[in-house]
């Protein structure tokens, strides 16, 4: 168990900057789950913790071999056939794969702080659907292309579109009176992440920005109005090169690093593959698998599988090596204090189940959401829009 290294007490000083002891033993408790648990108490304000509290275990009921289910999932394999596995529950399971996906999304923050500017970005849009094939969804994903390394994403549903045959028209007509997607989301969503990119992206006076998509007319219309993008195009520093779709998928594809990582998506997760049985249900699940895998593609992977002496994507996207092992090596033991940077609002909605969903039991509707917070999850994600501020 890992033992505290900061005082939790956001008003006290140890918070921030603890020193070398800042804490003292203040006796232990019996669990049924973890066993003996030493507790501390800080030499400050005499707020107590234990090993407990920034550990991958917090308050959980039950251990579960975390980087087990990790591999599995990146395997291929669903959440039933992890269930049966290892001889969990559904709700287990699916708890705890919301704690590997908040760990994920607290390691993409903790890289995009030493991430720096770039100039070109690669972004595209992944089809797939949630809930059932009534109900498409996009999930578009913005791509570095020098270390083909994952910045952001963000989950839109649509409106089933295309030649249906009447009963299938007739059983989409049916769903939609249920629940229907609101009109205007997919621009929305686009709109916020342009609003992100600039968080990543630098033009030069000797190299324009560059932001690469294909022939999409949302895409170049929502582009035309960011005032920014307006702003840096005025004075010749900035360019969207598009690319159509019909384009062969090479390497010499400008698209090429967005489409590397469809790719995978597609081949590493179970609900995206072709013709798929185990389908997301859920768009806050769906999501939290995306980060889950763009995670280890990241961090874990080596560039271009074939290629381990170039390291691991994160690397050759310039991020220090020793950040990168750090977010490994404490990956599946303490949960990641997410550095002092405002979080993005794509990860924002993921962490906090704002995702819009359609509702599985489409013919009574959802009556609340299946995915519940628990509070420690909130307050680390409350702790870092403190320390930004």
């Amino acid at each position: 168990m890992p033992v505290p290294r900061f005082c939790p007490n956001p008003t006290c000083a140890n918070h921030f900057s603890p020193p070398l002891v800042w804490a003292v033993h203040f006796g232990s408790y019996q669990t049924r789950a973890h066993g003996t648990v030493p507790r501390y108490r800080c030499r400050n304000c005499l707020r107590t913790c234990s090993d407990q509290t920034e550990s991958m275990h917090y308050y959980a009921k039950r251990r579960v071999p975390l980087k087990a289910m990790w591999l599995s999932l990146l395997g291929g394999a669903s959440l039933r056939e992890i269930a049966r596995r290892y001889a969990l529950s559904g709700p287990v399971v699916q708890n705890t794969l919301l704690r590997l996906g908040r760990q994920a999304m607290a390691a993409q923050l903790k890289l995009l702080e030493q991430l720096h500017p770039r100039t070109t970005l690669v972004y595209d849009g992944l089809r797939s659907f949630v809930s059932s094939q009534d109900y498409p969804c996009d999930i578009t994903t913005v791509v570095e292309p020098e270390g083909e390394t994952i910045l952001s994403m963000t989950h839109t549903v649509m409106r089933r579109a295309g030649t249906m045959s009447p009963w299938q028209r007739r059983r989409v007509d049916r769903k939609q009176q249920v629940w229907r997607p609101q009109k205007g989301t997919m621009k929305q969503d686009i709109s916020l992440l342009i609003q992100e990119l600039w968080s990543f992206l630098r033009p030069r006076y000797e190299t324009p920005a560059e932001i690469r998509t294909d022939e999409h007319p949302l895409y170049r219309a929502l582009l035309t109005r960011d005032p920014l993008c307006a702003h840096f195009r005025a004075a010749g520093l900035f360019v969207h090169r598009r690319t159509p779709g019909t384009a062969v998928r090479s390497v010499e594809n400008p698209l090429f690093p967005v489409n590397y990582v469809e790719r995978l998506l597609r081949h590493r997760l179970k609900e995206h593959a072709r013709e798929t049985i185990a389908f997301g249900r859920n768009a806050t699940m769906q999501m939290h698998r995306a980060w889950i895998f763009a995670c280890d593609h990241n961090c874990r992977r080596e560039y271009r599988v074939k290629r381990p002496q170039l390291g691991t994507h994160a690397e050759q996207a310039a991020v220090e090596p020793q950040v990168v092992d750090q977010v490994s090596r404490q990956f599946y033991v303490r949960r990641i204090r997410i550095p002092s940077i405002v979080v993005p609002q794509t990860i924002h909605r993921v962490w906090t189940a704002q995702v819009i969903t359609p509702p599985v039991r489409w013919r009574v509707g959802q009556r609340k959401s299946p995915i519940k917070i628990p509070a420690y999850a909130l307050r680390d994600l409350a702790l870092a829009y403190q320390h930004a501020a």
